[in-house]
């Protein structure tokens, strides 16, 4: 019954499949989103009988019953009390107010070691609904027909990079070995678990390097959007499973477990080890983002070579970050973000560079009640405009000079409501497009795109947004610029701590159907000592700037 050719028959019929009626909040939030999309519907609930006594049997208890795996329920214990979450992915929550009176087909499946198959009976009367999709969030793992009961499979989510980290726990071993990414894909099931049809991937950076539940809880938020933008490209008739699919991927790593006593006992030692170090650092040393900028010497110097670069360091009190730059004639100015600690809020400052280093500033230029950072700066028909980041406010504010570079007013609110980190607008071969990272409950690392005839707006959603889902490359990092007839993208990579490096990418298709790009280099934190990080690049002319993340000595 499965089919790998798109649909045009709406509402699209979704069948869910269940152990329990009462599921986690992430899974409440799949099913909401589908029932308020207008292009999909659940139509049927296919619900596990034989679960109430998998249940009983006490997975939790058992656990503490077997003394292998007593240190692993200990660290889950510990870390659940030690560690709130808001809001929290895996919080009960009845589905029945939110499904109604869908029908329920009970099924007690036939069941062999650690897989289930479904009675001939169940599969009768499954078939007729018609089911376009089936979502598992039940059941054991599937054999025979029952994947065969949705025209385009059953889907289901594993919380992990199955090129990387195949079993479980979910979210633990990425935190467990200080992996700086943790991956999630979205599959059509088949016979073999390991091997299902990808249909999603994503990257996200592992949240907490202590916590598990913290990176379990930011992991399973973002995984839960997937679902509604596969359904959303299905009824736009969009082929279900993408081309990169059938890519000769072999996996070479271990199949991952819960970890035994002897397992997880020196990765806790070194963890807590890491844990003392950090403080014993952080009481002798301040992470302070700074700035480092170099004016290039002639034409045929590119100005790419960070070691030759100028610091510019701010004041103890506070932080420089994110640069953007212009050329005025002959001036240079860098519009930055400036953050002093007491005010624990950013605003918009100014400094006039040349080249024997600053003429002027930092200046203050704009500050409002909530924080301010990110200063996308650009001139459009002979007027200067600013596109601050006003997360903190839910919006989208475009300001314009009434005195360039001091003085900046309100021109438009472009968007409301939304949680928007660094916007980045690009004019191309007439159209004005807009990067942006958006999320609400998980970290901002996924790239939306917005197009629009001028930078007033109004501003229309990609089809396929979000464009990229990777927390090593999506996210705005600076203008876009051309390089040699060549339109690059910076973009942070934040895998590991947030803005660790920038990561170049040629974009090679941007047009209202696809967007595409592929990395072609990267700027890490290690052209001098005690750097950290780097997350913003500007180049203006002949100067290049960059902010860095700098380890400074609180006694000198």
């Amino acid at each position: 019954m499965k089919s790998d050719s798109p649909t045009k028959r709406l509402p699209l019929r979704i069948g869910l499949l269940l152990d329990s009626f009462v599921q986690r909040k992430w899974i409440h939030q799949v099913i909401s989103e589908i029932q308020s999309s207008g292009f999909a519907e659940v139509v049927v609930v296919i619900k596990n009988e034989a679960s109430e006594s998998q249940e009983s049997q006490g997975r939790l208890k058992s656990y503490w019953r077997n003394r292998a795996f007593l240190l692993y329920a200990l660290y889950g214990k510990i870390d659940e009390r030690r560690v709130k979450v808001t809001p929290d992915a895996f919080e009960p929550v009845d589905l029945n107010p939110l499904l109604g009176e869908t029908p329920v087909i009970p099924v007690t499946p036939q069941m062999k070691k650690y897989s289930d198959w479904f009675p001939e009976d169940a599969l009768k009367q499954i078939r007729e609904y018609d089911l376009d999709v089936a979502l598992s969030f039940g059941f054991r793992i599937l054999k025979g027909e029952a994947l065969n009961i949705a025209r385009h499979g059953v889907w289901s989510f594993h919380h992990g990079d199955n090129l990387v980290n195949r079993g479980g726990p979910a979210g633990f071993w990425e935190v467990m070995e200080g992996l700086p990414v943790t991956g999630s894909i979205l599959q059509i099931l088949t016979e073999d678990l390991d091997n299902g049809r990808v249909i999603y991937r994503s990257w996200s950076p592992t949240a907490d390097r202590l916590s598990v539940k913290a990176n379990r809880n930011n992991l399973y938020w973002k995984s839960a959007a997937f679902v509604i933008r596969k359904l959303r490209e299905l009824a736009d008739g969009v082929p279900v499973v993408p081309p990169d699919n059938d890519l000769y991927r072999p996996y070479s790593n271990r199949l991952y477990r819960m970890p035994t006593n002897r397992e997880l006992l020196p990765r806790l030692s070194r963890m807590a080890a890491k844990y003392v170090a950090g403080k014993f650092q952080a009481a002798l040393n301040d992470d302070q983002w700074a700035l480092a900028y170099r004016f290039r010497s002639g034409p045929e110097d590119a100005n790419n070579t960070l070691y030759r670069f100028k610091n510019l360091l701010p004041p103890k009190d506070r932080f420089w970050a994110d640069p953007f730059a212009v050329k005025v004639g002959e001036q240079y100015y860098v519009f930055i973000e400036e953050y002093p600690y007491q005010q624990a809020k950013g605003h918009i400052s100014v400094i006039e560079l040349d080249r024997k280093g600053v003429v002027s500033g930092p200046r203050k230029v704009l500050e409002r009640e909530y924080h301010l950072s990110y200063p996308f700066v650009f001139e459009w028909k002979g007027e200067w405009y600013m596109l601050p980041e006003t997360a903190a406010n839910k919006t989208i504010e475009l300001y314009r000079a009434k005195s360039f570079p001091y003085v900046w007013q309100p021109e438009k609110v472009l968007m409301t409501d939304v949680r928007a980190k660094d916007a980045t607008l690009a004019e191309i071969d007439g159209t004005w497009w807009m990067f942006v990272s958006l999320a609400e409950h998980s970290i901002p690392d996924e790239l939306y795109l917005f197009s629009a005839p001028s930078p007033l707006g109004p501003w229309t959603p990609h089809r396929r947004n979000p464009v990229k889902s990777d927390v090593r490359g999506s996210r705005p990092a600076g203008a876009l610029f051309e390089w040699k007839g060549e339109v690059y993208r910076p973009a942070q990579d934040s895998s590991g701590r947030y803005g660790y490096a920038i990561s170049i990418n040629r974009v090679t298709q941007l047009d209202h159907e696809q967007f595409r790009e592929e990395q072609v280099s990267s700027i890490l934190p290690n052209w001098r000592e005690r750097l950290l990080a780097t997350h913003t690049i500007a180049i203006a002319g002949d100067l290049t700037v960059v902010d860095c993340l700098i380890k400074r000595s609180r006694f000198s």
